[in-house]
């Protein structure tokens, strides 16, 4: 029952730790969160952690939830629900957010998931977010986050060693927990590395009467071209998929391979809007290791971006799991640490296997 237990809290704190780094790295929450301003006081102070479910997109009014506006993730309470999306408001605030800010009713899509609070009251951890924007690199989150992976992999394999140590005096860890170590660092550097060939690239023009004065520059409902290079710099071949809302029309690539240092050129076709003002189009270059046949890859691909990439994590996890069963390994001591009865330095972990 004990190591049942020990099971759960593990992949809970593996799909909490990995979720959230993959969160900072697309640069969208997952599962946890921290406030970046007072506004939601008292449910949610400044800096104070919460916690999200990503799936929960339909909210009812009083729910708290996570939304984008621009590229601005908030945290606000739904306080009305429209025919065109949802008024929000922070509980700190008096206005709404569509009267203070002027901007639309929330839709759907913009939704990241709703705030859990069990009985309406909002789970969090005091203090937690001005720890991390004070004290933690974007690398020292990732690096927190891989250790907290370590730590709960460490506490599970060797808690069974250590209960008997209680009656022999010693530590010892296994095979296994070295394997399941080695694993998890090979699912992160892979998950990590596709996430850091992700890309968006923005096309910046302007849209006005003057169309043409400049380079940049173009008139209402004009069409247009612009040129973008990707480069693979990853040490594998990558499959690479583009794409782009609109007012992009057409885009020459939308899928290809590159070898290791290979360079594709192709042609975005964007037909500027009506509306006179500064624009800001985002194309986005999603990149995986071929170890997908490519058509499955491009169903998975047209579901969710990030569907091949649980799929590729899926397949590496299934080729260790199954290494590790075939072997017939597992159980054997790799280290083993005594500590000394007899001696003034009593405490300090002795080595005696390896």
């Amino acid at each position: 029952m004990n190591t049942l237990v020990e099971y759960a809290i593990l992949a809970v704190l593996g799909v909490l730790v990995i979720g959230s780094l993959a969160g900072a790295l697309l640069d969208r929450p997952v599962f946890m969160s921290y406030a970046y301003s007072g506004s939601m006081t008292p449910t949610i102070d400044k800096g104070d952690l919460f916690f999200i479910n990503p799936l929960a997109r339909n909210p009812d009014v009083g729910d708290v939830i996570v939304f984008k506006v621009g590229s601005t993730w908030t945290v606000h309470r739904v306080v009305a629900i429209t025919d065109d999306g949802y008024i929000t408001r922070g509980d700190n605030n008096v206005a709404t957010d569509q009267q203070s800010h002027n901007i639309p009713p929330i839709k759907k899509d913009q939704i990241g998931g709703t705030v859990i609070a069990p009985g309406g009251h909002v789970i969090t951890v005091p203090e937690v977010g001005n720890y991390i924007e004070s004290g933690l690199s974007d690398r020292g989150k990732i690096l927190l986050g891989a250790l907290l992976i370590v730590v709960g992999i460490l506490a599970f394999g060797s808690g069974e060693a250590a209960r008997r140590g209680r009656r022999k005096r010693f530590f010892t860890v296994k095979f296994r927990t070295l394997f399941m170590l080695a694993s998890v660092f090979l699912l992160l550097m892979v998950a990590i590395s596709i996430f850091v060939s992700w890309e968006v690239i923005p096309i910046e023009y302007s849209v006005t009467s003057a169309g043409g004065a400049r380079e940049g520059w173009y008139q209402p409902g004009e069409e247009f071209q612009t040129e973008i290079t990707v480069k693979n710099n990853n040490l594998y071949p990558m499959r690479y998929y583009v794409s782009a809302p609109e007012p992009v029309t057409e885009i020459s690539s939308e899928e290809f391979g590159l070898p290791r240092g290979g360079e594709e050129d192709f042609t975005v076709t964007i037909v500027a809007p009506q509306k006179t003002a500064v624009y800001s189009t985002k194309v986005k270059v999603n990149a995986y290791p071929p170890l997908l046949p490519g058509s499955v890859m491009d169903a998975l691909y047209e579901v969710h971006p990030m569907v091949p990439l649980l799929a590729i994590l899926a397949v590496i996890s299934a080729f260790l799991g199954a290494m590790y069963v075939l072997s017939g390994i597992g159980n054997e001591d790799v280290v083993r640490i005594r500590r000394r009865r007899h001696s003034k330095h009593r405490g300090i972990p002795e080595v005696f296997k390896v």
